[in-house]
């Protein structure tokens, strides 16, 4: 098996969650796992933040650190500019896309061909899937089918609408993305709706997947922050506090310890980019999950998750 020894990092979008990746990737330079880390931002005050927290190079347009040869791209600007980034750098080096993949569903399609034909890697950053309460909910359900699912994903949204598109968007689709994982299914049935605000800032949805119905709630107009997935089994029912990293089995409280979720995203995209692990989290789960925002939006009786790659 073929292993690479160096990573090199571009990181575009140098707001909170670019900072942190940044925070973490200098970590992981101390350790051998990155080998340089290079900064693109328009803000050049971000830059200097970037600067600070000790990146090799930065620029004010990421055009200009295609000549270092960067391995993997980090896409953290809003939403909306997703889709033009990465249809421009996946022909320069392997990605890593905060979620959702892009705003529409067709450009996310587009980026997926556009990354089986120049065999490139494209990670969606999931990162609920790194949540270590999660990781036990998971390994404890095992092959089971739940019967009923249901998650709650509130808090006060303390950034720009604009750059976020809609609460499905932003928070939705982090549930969305676990419960596809938890139940494999690929026809998906929209029973009920009820969206408010416009743009969407509190929805409701339940569905079939599967034999499995599943009730989302999300919210940006709360000013509590909650974080919850409950399944029900035949034989046993588990409440998972993703926040407050508790995982309830039949009333008795297990307090999951884990490491830092993005952290144990980034070393398991390095070492999926060095070969030694497999993605457990690319470009086609970010299509199915953004498939099914835009199917509760739309309010469509089914989704198809199996005929969209098709």
């Amino acid at each position: 098996m073929f292993v690479k020894n160096y990573v090199k990092v571009l990181v575009i979008g140098i707001g909170s969650m670019g900072l942190n990746h940044i925070k973490v990737l200098t970590q992981l330079r101390k350790e051998g796992l990155v080998t340089e880390i290079y900064a693109a931002d328009i803000d050049k005050q971000r830059l200097e933040a970037a600067k600070s927290l000790g990146v090799d190079l930065a620029f004010t347009d990421y055009h200009d650190a295609l000549a270092h040869k960067p391995d993997l791209g980090i896409i953290a600007v809003p939403t909306v500019l997703h889709y033009a980034i990465a249809s421009e750098l996946i022909s320069h080096m392997d990605l890593l896309i905060e979620k959702p993949v892009t705003e529409k569903l067709e450009d996310a399609l587009d980026l997926y061909r556009k990354s089986k034909s120049l065999g490139r890697r494209v990670f969606v950053g999931h990162i609920e899937r790194f949540n270590p309460v999660y990781k036990a909910l998971v390994n404890d359900i095992g092959n089971e089918r739940p019967i009923y699912i249901e998650s709650i994903r509130v808090g006060r949204l303390r950034g720009d609408p604009r750059s976020y598109g809609n609460v499905l968007l932003d928070l939705g689709i982090h549930d969305i993305d676990l419960v596809l994982d938890i139940v494999n299914e690929d026809k998906v049935r929209v029973l009920s709706t009820v969206l408010k605000g416009s743009p969407v800032t509190t929805a409701w949805a339940l569905l079939g997947i599967g034999d499995t119905i599943y009730a989302l709630h999300v919210s940006w107009d709360y000013e509590v922050r909650v974080r919850r997935i409950h399944v029900a089994l035949k034989n046993r029912y588990y409440d998972a506090d993703l926040l407050n990293k508790v995982l309830v089995r039949d009333g008795t409280r297990h307090v999951v310890e884990g490491p830092d979720q993005l952290r144990q995203e980034l070393i398991h995209i390095i070492n999926a980019l060095r070969g030694v692990e497999r993605p457990l989290v690319d470009i086609i789960d970010g299509i199915r999950a953004l498939a099914v925002v835009n199917g509760i939006l739309a309010n469509n009786p089914v989704i198809d998750l199996g005929g969209l790659l098709t």
